[in-house]
Parts: C-alpha cells; sequence; structure tokens
C-alpha cells in the first residue's frame, strides 16, 4: 500500500474539521498524561533513595557501584538480546521510523536498565527513560484504542507521552512540551500536536506534583535584574557553551563506536570509572561527578567555589558521563548537559566577578543544554520553570541563541533530522489518472488466445483490458496466456483467460486505495475505467514509483 511517509506531518493530529476526532484524541492526551505522571513518580520514588544511598556511601565503595552498574547492565542487555541503550533518542528515532512506535516490551527491558544505571550512581539523568515512560504510554493507548482514531495519531500521543514525562520528572509542563517538540529537529519544530502535548503535560504534572510535591528542581537563588553587562557574559557564555557543547557531542559519537567488542567496552569502562570516582571523591570532597547531579548545580553554584575545583568537576562530570555511555549505560542526557552548563556558568562568574552571583550560571544551564539537543526554546524553558528564575529569560534567550550558532551542525542526538520534509500528503491523494498509462489497446472478449498472445507480444503489452463492444470486462495478462498450451490457443477466448475479479479503478481515486486494491488482489495490474470504458491501465510498477519518491522526499533510515 503507498502510505504515508514519516516526517514533519507524522503527528498531525486531526483537524479542527474532524471536531469528533480531534476530542477524543484530547481526551487519550489527558489520560496518557495522567498515566505518565504516576508512573515516572513511581519510578522516582524507585530509584532516588537507592541514587542517595549509593552517593553516601565511602569513597571505596563508590569505586565499585557505579562500574557494577554498567556491567549489570550489559549482562541484561545480553540476556533479552538487545544492545540498545536509547532511551531519548529511542523518542527521536520512533518520531522520523514510518509507523515507528515504542512498544512496552522493549520499554520496560530500557526502563529497568536505565534504573540500574541511575541508581548505581552513573552520570546520567531521569528524563530519558521518564520520556520513554510516556512516548509508550502515548503509542500503547493509540494501538489499544486505534480503530477509534486515524492512523497519524500514534505519533501525536506518543509526542505528548514524551512530554508528559518530561513535565512530571522536572516538575516543568512547559520545558516537556517545548522539549517534545524541538528535540527531533535541528533547525525546525514538529507541529499539530502542540494542544494534546500541553494537555497531557499539564495533567502528568499535576498528577507526577500531587505525589511528590511542587518544589522547584534546582534552587538556584539570586536576583531577576540585570544590566548590559550582564547581557554581554550572556552572549560570551553562550558562545563558550556552544564550543564546548560541540566538543562533547563529538566525543559522545565517537563512545558508541569504539571499534572493540562489547565485554572489553564495558570492562573497560567499568575500570576506568573505579579509578575516577574515589579519585573524584577526594578531590571534591564528595561525589559531585556522579548521580543524577542535583546537588552538585548547588554545590557547584557556590561563591566559595574556586576555578580550579569548578574546572575538575566539569571535566569529570564529563568523563564519567561519557564513559557511562561508552560502558553502554542507560540513562538520559539532559541533566548532564543541564549541570555541565552551571558549572560552565559557575565558572565564568568566578573568573569575572559578576555582581549578580547567580545568573551566570543560571543561563549557562540554558545556553549548554540547548546547544546540546539542539533545543534553545526548552533550555530557556526549563530555567524559567526549573530554577524559578523567569526574569533571566532575556539573557538566557541571547546565551542559548550564541550557543546555537558556534554549535554547528553537531547534537547530542544522532537521530534528529535536520528539518522537517516536504508535506507529502498530496502525494498519497495523487488521482491515479496522474499515473495511469492512458489509451492503452484493448481485446475484444470474443478472440481467441491465438491472435491475442502475438498481438500483444507485438505491442509489447503484458496486460491488456478485455471489453465487450467498449463495456470493460476484465483484464488478461500474457504470463496466463503462456500457461495454456499453445495447441489449445486456437479454442480458448480472451474472456475466458481474464481476471474478472479484479475491480477496476476510477480516475479520480487515490493512488493509496488503488494500490491497497491491486495488492490485495495479487495483481500486477488494473484497468482504469469511466463509466464502462476503459481509459488507461495502472501497474504496480507505476505505484512503486509513487512510493520510492515518497520515500526519498521523506529521507526515511
Amino acid at each position: 500500500m503507498v502510505s504515508r511517509p514519516a516526517g514533519p506531518d507524522v503527528v498531525s493530529g486531526p483537524s479542527a474539521a474532524d471536531g469528533a476526532g480531534f476530542h477524543l484524541v484530547l481526551l487519550f492526551a489527558t489520560a496518557t498524561g495522567a498515566i505518565t505522571g504516576v508512573a515516572v513518580a513511581g519510578f522516582d520514588a524507585a530509584v532516588q533513595p537507592t541514587v542517595g544511598w549509593v552517593l553516601d556511601r565511602p569513597a571505596w565503595m563508590l569505586a565499585a557501584i557505579p562500574a557494577l552498574g554498567l556491567v549489570v547492565v550489559y549482562a541484561l542487555g545480553v540476556l533479552w538480546g538487545s544492545s540498545d541503550t536509547t532511551t531519548t533518542d529511542a523518542y527521536v528515532r520512533a518520531y522520523h521510523q514510518r509507523d515507528g512506535r515504542l512498544t512496552v516490551r522493549h520499554a520496560v527491558h530500557k526502563v529497568v536498565a536505565s534504573a540500574v544505571t541511575l541508581g548505581s550512581g552513573n552520570a546520567f539523568g531521569f528524563e530519558g527513560p521518564a520520556m520513554l515512560i510516556g512516548g509508550t504510554v502515548g503509542s500503547s493507548i493509540d494501538e489499544r484504542f486505534g480503530s477509534r482514531l486515524r492512523r497519524d495519531d500514534a505519533k501525536v500521543l506518543m509526542v505528548a507521552g514524551a512530554a508528559a514525562g518530561v513535565a512530571a520528572v522536572f516538575k516543568a509542563p512547559l520545558t516537556g512540551v517545548v522539549f517534545a517538540l524541538e528535540v527531533p529537529y535541528r533547525s525546525d519544530l514538529a507541529r499539530r500536536a502542540l494542544l494534546p502535548t500541553l494537555v497531557a503535560s499539564g495533567v502528568a504534572y499535576l498528577s507526577y506534583v500531587a505525589l511528590i510535591g511542587t518544589e522547584p528542581l534546582l534552587a538556584t537563588g539570586g536576583s531577576a535584574p540585570f544590566d548590559l553587562r550582564d547581557l554581554g557574559g550572556g552572549v560570551l557564555l553562550g558562545a563558550c557553551c556552544g564550543v564546548l557543547a560541540r566538543f562533547g557531542a563529538v566525543a559522545l559519537a565517537h563512545a558508541k563506536d569504539i571499534p572493540v567488542s562489547g565485554p572489553v567496552r564495558v570492562l573497560g569502562a567499568a575500570t576506568a570509572i573505579a579509578v575516577i570516582a574515589p579519585l573524584g571523591h577526594w578531590w571534591l570532597g564528595g561525589p559531585f561527578h556522579l548521580g543524577p547531579s542535583y546537588e552538585t548545580i548547588a554545590w557547584a553554584t557556590d561563591p566559595d567555589r574556586t576555578v580550579t575545583v569548578l574546572v575538575a568537576v566539569l571535566a569529570l562530570r564529563a568523563l564519567t558521563t561519557w564513559l557511562g555511555v561508552a560502558g553502554g549505560g542507560i540513562g538520559g542526557l539532559f541533566i548532564p548537559l543541564v549541570t555541565q552548563g552551571a558549572i560552565i556558568g559557575a565558572i565564568c562568574q568566578q573568573i569575572v566577578q559578576a555582581p549578580n552571583a547567580r545568573l551566570l550560571p543560571t543561563i549557562g544551564i540554558a545556553a549548554f543544554l540547548g546547544a546540546g539537543y539542539r533545543t534553545p526554546l526548552a533550555g530557556v524553558a526549563f530555567v524559567a520553570e526549573a530554577t524559578g528564575q523567569p526574569g533571566f529569560l532575556v539573557p538566557a534567550l541571547l546565551a542559548a541563541a550564541t550557543a546555537q550558532i558556534t554549535m554547528g551542525p553537531h547534537s547530542f542526538s544522532a537521530y534528529q533530522r535536520n528539518e522537517r520534509a516536504p508535506d507529502l500528503e498530496p502525494l498519497t491523494r495523487l488521482p491515479v489518472a496522474e499515473i495511469m498509462s492512458p489509451n492503452v489497446d484493448t481485446v475484444d472478449a470474443s478472440l481467441s488466445l491465438d491472435r491475442v498472445a502475438p498481438e500483444m507480444m507485438r505491442r509489447n503489452r503484458r496486460w491488456a483490458p478485455v471489453t465487450e463492444g467498449s463495456r470493460y470486462v476484465g483484464l488478461i495478462a500474457l504470463a496466463d496466456v503462456a500457461e495454456v498450451s499453445e495447441d489449445d490457443w486456437p479454442n480458448v477466448t480472451a474472456i475466458e483467460m481474464a481476471r474478472t475479479d479484479l475491480v477496476p479503478a476510477r480516475p479520480d481515486e487515490p493512488v493509496s486505495v488503488v494500490a491497497a486494491r491491486l495488492r490485495a488482489s495479487d495483481s500486477d495490474a488494473v484497468a482504469v475505467i469511466e463509466g464502462e470504458s476503459v481509459v488507461g491501465v495502472v501497474t504496480r510498477r507505476d505505484l512503486e514509483n509513487v512510493e520510492l519518491l515518497l520515500d526519498r522526499l521523506a529521507g526515511d533510515t
């Protein structure tokens, strides 16, 4: 069947004209948000205490627990027959795939592996499994109730679920909406899923905070007023964040493609973490280079930290995250990017001694996060919601924009596309008259095969409509004629060999409808009639050419 390819409008929910369908999507988006909020709260409540326990262990235990976590995750991957370590990228990849979905089975495996990765103190974030949980909830609801929705609503609910996951885990509904819409593309936005995404994100936030509480995720403090010096500092900080994020994206890509066997890679990464973990604990006075790093942000923004110590924690956190990725750890990179941005901002603050002590660390978050995932609006929204500092929006916007420019074409997600593909929906509605072979030769129903076959071969026709007078009655294929003994040809007429079960096409029928009918009948051609008269023939090759064009324009991977 000619089907609509994944691309910009793959998340196109019902239009305003589809009133009942649109309200049904909103209802399912509400359910997606509610289920996601509760599920993410459960994941958070189960894993966060373990993270706290691990990070409070003595240095010698920190040498073993994160490394052991990577080994366990690798063993689980071998047991389940899966080496896929994506969480946030799983959503981006499914978004761009034709008929892409997030399945419950794979999500359960990845969420368990994420719990082990995060619970053992590795330097990842909770938003990866949260997005995976939400996206899978949305896809599953569509699969369960798909008969009541349009085909493309699977992607609408998946986007809504991903937004709900981020909204819940960060207590930041606007960040969830913007991030889920921004992250599929480097220089564009997903569209037409905005309202369901807003609904799911808001409901997820409410269900999550009802269980966990409403305290801001990052209590940075500080005052909002700023002057021109602060704005200039934000621009310079954005440039610095963009350059460092660019190097980080390249390094992370290499971490996933180290040319060694899986066991060697995991053991190497685990050994390196076992060495670095106690060293960092001794140097920094605590495990600030491990775990989800919320405490690290507060620690790094303390005015008493020296530049040397801040550079050390920045390098150690970047290295432990890199080793975690190289070792097959499963978790989000959103919070690692947030942490590195805050530390870079703190370093700049210590160097320039800006009067507004919390400004640069706060807008460093927006710049580094926006550059790393190519989501500048999400970075700015996160600063406003998670830190409780909406007054920092203007310098944060300048920093995020500058970081985008210096980031170039790189990204921490390998599955992002640069921008939406063209709207291909009109091609799937293309009338069959546009691709048919018109004014084809017909065969009289009463002619014997010894007259039909030579004429079809002379005219190089593999199929021909069969008519009685001008009325279409069937389609004859040269391959079917060849199955009859040539000695019997004079005694067999065209109508006896013609397929009369093939429903002919009308010139105004869409190619997708005709393609479905053609393949269901296991035929290589179908006649096109107007009234009762034959006006053309459409072949399987004609339809495949349209499909090839759709695939090339969509750029499916």
